[in-house]
């Protein structure tokens, strides 16, 4: 009985449209991103063959950085595009966000997983490259000793061991990114001057009361109340930084599930086409 209910409420919501959509769509970018990505890997390791230069492999990982610029971009689509083109056809507001999420989800997910395996093939033939012609591909740490199959070992167990945290780090800022995305489509204007403009007036009212003391130490040419201050500026910046070093994981958590109801209150009252 639970799971008839369950399915005539996945029918009712058109979650599987969504999914579908987002599959058709989303999966279509994300694999030809990946496909470019790879691309561009195997010209840097056929240029070598070709030029007289060196091709330096420094290890297995799991991008990152790429990951949470293709949660932004996609979030931000998902929002816009996306959201205007599912409530056309009269799709529930709450299926829509909640698709748009688990798709997301899903998606940037699978990305990060995807630039993991295109490390590990790109590991893998400059390893074997390596082994015919050390000269130009060279498979070695930045900072340390390991090279080879040593090295291709330890950096792919670095890798999966931090794999968690990646993915989870992924969710979390996929979450920020969608909230981001409904906003601006809800307000621009304001959204962009909350997250510009709020933090630099803040740095002003915070740097002006310290400047000024400090022209005014400096005018009066007390060197011992200038040593006091560089003293100050230095553990308030060394506690911010502890501060955050410390507490910034539950930080992005919370204001991940915090991001969570204000984007769906942020999207609820889209109009339909």
């Amino acid at each position: 009985m639970q799971q008839t209910v369950n399915l005539q409420w996945a029918q009712n919501a058109s979650l599987g449209g969504v999914f579908r959509y987002h599959w058709k769509v989303m999966g279509k970018a994300i694999a030809w991103v990946l496909l470019i990505f790879l691309a561009a890997q195997i010209v840097s390791l056929v240029l070598p063959m070709v030029f007289d230069i060196q091709f330096t492999f420094t290890g297995v990982y799991a991008d990152l950085s790429v990951t949470l610029f293709a949660a932004c971009v996609f979030s931000v689509i998902a929002a816009h595009q996306s959201t205007r083109f599912l409530l056309r056809f009269g799709t529930p507001r709450w299926s829509v966000w909640l698709g748009n999420l688990l798709s997301l989800f899903a998606g940037m997910v699978a990305f990060l997983l995807g630039t993991l395996l295109l490390s590990m093939l790109a590991g893998g033939l400059t390893l074997g490259l390596a082994n015919v012609m050390p000269r130009k591909y060279v498979f070695q740490q930045f900072f340390g000793e390991l090279q080879g199959s040593t090295l291709y070992a330890q950096s792919l167990w670095a890798a999966l061991a931090n794999l968690p945290t990646y993915i989870l780090y992924t969710l979390e800022w996929t979450c920020l990114f969608y909230l981001l995305g409904c906003c601006l489509r809800r307000n621009r204007s304001l959204t962009l001057f909350i997250i510009i403009g709020v933090p630099m007036l803040l740095m002003i009212l915070t740097l002006v009361p310290a400047v000024r003391q400090a022209a005014t130490i400096v005018h009066n040419a007390d060197e011992r109340q200038m040593l006091l201050l560089g003293v100050q500026w230095i553990k308030v910046l060394t506690d911010i930084a502890r501060f955050v070093q410390n507490e910034w994981q539950t930080i992005q958590l919370a204001a991940a599930v915090i991001s969570l109801p204000l984007s769906y209150l942020c999207m609820r009252n889209t109009q339909q086409p």
